[in-house]
This record gives C-alpha cells, sequence and structure tokens, in this order.
C-alpha cells in the first residue's frame, strides 16, 4: 500500500487522526487497551511499523501511553493533550528551518539536562529499553527516526517536567520532518542518544545539554548546505 494518502498525507498520520477522532468521539475511552498492532494492521490495511508510528505520533500528543508487557491504552484525558503538533509543513522551507533546529535543540537540552538532574529519583528502564530499540532500529530511514523520536519523548518524561514535555510534543512531528529534511548519519543520532543516556546516568546534566548542543550544531550545518 502506497504510504501516503490520497489527499497525500503519510499513512501513518492519516491512521493517527482516524484513531484520534475515535478517541475524541467517545468509542475509545480513558483506559482502554488499543487492540494489539497484529490486528491494527490488518484493520488498516498496513504494516505493523506504520501501525508504530501512528501510535509514536499519538503517544507524541499525550493521547496514548505505553505499557510494556501489556500494550497500549488511552491515557485519561486532560488539558494538554489536546495540543495539536506544530504544523512543520508550514516552517520547513530553507528561511526557516534553521531556526526550527535551535528551538528543537534548545527544548531537547532542557530535557537532557532536567532528566540528568533527577535521575537519583528515577527508574530509567523505559529510557534503556528505548535506546535499545534505536540501536535495534537498522537503517531504514523512517524507522530510525520513529526510533529516535520515541527516544527522546521517553527522556522528557523522565524529566518530569510538563512544561518541557508538551512543547516536545508540540514539536515532536516538526522534528520528525526536519529529521527527513536533513538527513543526519544514523550513526550521529545513535551516537548522540547514546552519549546522552551516559550523561543521564551518570546525573551530568551540564554534558547531557553540551551533547543536545553539538547535534544542534551538526543539523544546523546540515541546513547551511541545503542553502
Amino acid at each position: 500500500m502506497n504510504e501516503f494518502s490520497p489527499i497525500g498525507q503519510k499513512l501513518y498520520m492519516r491512521i493517527a487522526q482516524q484513531i484520534r477522532s475515535m478517541i475524541e468521539d467517545g468509542v475509545l475511552r480513558p483506559g482502554d487497551r488499543l487492540p494489539p498492532l497484529k490486528n491494527l494492521a490488518e484493520e488498516f490495511g498496513c504494516s505493523r511499523a506504520t501501525v508504530r508510528e501512528a501510535l509514536g505520533a499519538l503517544r507524541g500528543q499525550g493521547l496514548v501511553e505505553l505499557r510494556h508487557g501489556d500494550g497500549t491504552y488511552v491515557r485519561t484525558a486532560s488539558v494538554e493533550m489536546w495540543m495539536q503538533p506544530l504544523d512543520a509543513a508550514v516552517l520547513l522551507g530553507t528561511d526557516h528551518v534553521s531556526d526550527l533546529v535551535e528551538l528543537q535543540t534548545a527544548v531537547l537540552a532542557a530535557i537532557a539536562s532536567s532528566a540528568a538532574k533527577r535521575r537519583a529519583t528515577r527508574d530509567y528502564s523505559n529510557l534503556s529499553r528505548a535506546l535499545f530499540e534505536l540501536e535495534a532500529s537498522g537503517r531504514h530511514s523512517e524507522h530510525r527516526i520513529a526510533s529516535e523520536l520515541h527516544f527522546y519523548a521517553v527522556l522528557a518524561e523522565c524529566a518530569e517536567n510538563q512544561v518541557l514535555e508538551n512543547t516536545f510534543r508540540v514539536l515532536q512531528e516538526a522534528l520528525r520532518s526536519s529529521l527527513r529534511l536533513l538527513s543526519p548519519k544514523r550513526e550521529v543520532g545513535l551516537q548522540t542518544c547514546r552519549a546522552v543516556y551516559d550523561a543521564v546516568q551518570m546525573e551530568q546534566p551540564e554534558r547531557a545539554r553540551e551533547i543536545i548542543y553539538a547535534y544542534g550544531e551538526h543539523l544546523l550545518e546540515q541546513a547551511a548546505q541545503r542553502k
């Protein structure tokens, strides 16, 4: 199946919107468990990888949560969960991509720093799993980008700062688009996440911040080459 809908929208986003509509209409209620990946893939006529991306987008919006070993559940309604992701297509012209990368870098740096400061009081096993998923993601660009974004989403949860977490949710799809546009090498993103993970585990907030800013500089260099 073509990964785009008839109106040019990515298939995973169309699926995410359909599930979101079911939540908004009360078909799926807070606490409901979504069907397994296999069932959803059959229902929407797509691959499991596409369903994973759709669920990742919904997690980024705060609509669902993944309970490891148990499945994906609709979250309890809250005001912030209805915030729409930033429309990346509007911002990702060559005149704006550098500004967007700078904003994303600042938010991720603050998240990484906050997560490192709170390491002593948190169980970061979910972050370990997210890094493992990224390492196992292979070289397929969409899967790699989805796994990298999932790592940042879990990192945002670890930061225990609702404003930062909500800001990341709003920026998540824009970050996905900028990573697609700039196409950083897989090793750069993976090495960045590994280094951030190590800095967080060692409770080094300044180091975690510096690593993210170095990654941001790499992305800005890529953006400059496209102009």
